[in-house]
Order: C-alpha cells, then sequence, then structure tokens
C-alpha cells in the first residue's frame, strides 16, 4: 500500500465491508482506514487533506451487522488522531431519495437512529460530491456531520451549507454534539494501541 499513495496531498476515504469473514466491519471498514493511514507519506509538516465516508446513526451502540456502526465510528476517531486535516461525512441511505429531494442537509449530533430510511436518504451521487468538494473548501475542515436530502432542488453552492457546521473540539476522539457513550478505556486493547499508534505518528 505505501506504493499506492506517494505525493498524496489529499485522499477520500469511503470504504465499505459485506459484514462477514474476510470482509468484517472490523478488517475493512475500520483496519482498511488504518491501514492507509498508516501507509501515507510523512507529513513533514504539510495539512494532508482527507475526507472519511461513514454512515448516519454512527454512534449507535447495535450489534447490527456485526457491529458495523462502532467499527465506523473507530475509523472517525483514527482519522481525527491522525494530523490530517479532515472532513467525515455521514450519509444517510444510498438512492432512496425521491426525484423531487434534492436539497441537501448537514446535520449534526447524530440522533437519527431508527436503522432505517427514516433516518434520512440521500444519492451517491451528492455523497460523492460533498467529499470532493470537501476537499478544498477551508470551511469544510475538521468538520463531522451526516449527510441527507429533503424535498426541494440541489444546492449550487456546498459552501454555505459547510461554514454553518460546528467545527469538532480540536484534539477530540468524537464529533461535536456526539453522544458520549463509548468511552475509550472500555475500548479492546487493540483499538487503543492503533489510536497510540496513529497519534505517535502525527506527532513525529
Amino acid at each position: 500500500m505505501p506504493e499506492a499513495v506517494p505525493g498524496a496531498d489529499a485522499i477520500v476515504l469511503t470504504l465499505g465491508s459485506f459484514g462477514t469473514g474476510t470482509s468484517s466491519p472490523e478488517m475493512v471498514d475500520y483496519a482498511g482506514v488504518r491501514n492507509v493511514l498508516t501507509a501515507l507519506p510523512s507529513l513533514d509538516g504539510a495539512r494532508l487533506r482527507g475526507a472519511l465516508m461513514t454512515s448516519i446513526g454512527a454512534t449507535t451502540r447495535s450489534s447490527s451487522y456485526g457491529h458495523l456502526l462502532e467499527w465506523k465510528r473507530r475509523s472517525e476517531r483514527l482519522v481525527r488522531a491522525s494530523g490530517l486535516t479532515y472532513t467525515i461525512v455521514r450519509p444517510g441511505w444510498f438512492d432512496m431519495n425521491g426525484p423531487d429531494e434534492q436539497r441537501l442537509e448537514f446535520l449534526q449530533g447524530d440522533r437519527r437512529r431508527t436503522g432505517g430510511p427514516a433516518d434520512g436518504c440521500v444519492a451517491r451521487a451528492d455523497t460523492a460530491r460533498v467529499l470532493v468538494a470537501a476537499l478544498t473548501a477551508p470551511e469544510a475542515a475538521g468538520r463531522t456531520f451526516e449527510l441527507v436530502a429533503e424535498q426541494g432542488a440541489a444546492p449550487s453552492d456546498l459552501g454555505p451549507l459547510f461554514a454553518a457546521l460546528d467545527q469538532d473540539p480540536p484534539g477530540s476522539l468524537d464529533a461535536v454534539r456526539d453522544e458520549a457513550n463509548m468511552p475509550l478505556d472500555a475500548e479492546p486493547q487493540r483499538v487503543r494501541d492503533d489510536l497510540d499508534a496513529v497519534r505517535a505518528r502525527a506527532a513525529a
């Protein structure tokens, strides 16, 4: 993997698992992010830009889908600890929005937790547009938000939507307004070790 990312100045992470075996949430949604972060070239004082896609409901403590959402949340924590200038996007359910539902909304707090499309839907193409735009929008730096589409027209400019968001607290592992329901001292030792390694690399 180190050979695939020399000279990188920006990266978009959109990993997703099948939920079983070698494509488990831990092996893909989490370890995939960890491995990419480890393979990135030394920052050497540069502020590498990164955009990570996880999921709406990422702060839900649920055993559904092999604890998928918990592993996605752990991947978010790695990115926040990594030294990247990051944006984390938590999209709703893909491509289940109606043709008249193109008005994008950026939400914070992750309080929609039905586990179904009632939490919000958004087109894949719009998710991709937001992830790519985040790499160059100064207003997107250090933000984490849920992305859904509501009834109305698509926005022509994403800048005001980014600018209206609150920034994650500096040094925090979790997003602004997230529920504090995953204490670090209760996490598996291997997860805490990964965080320590990522932090050490960022400080080097």
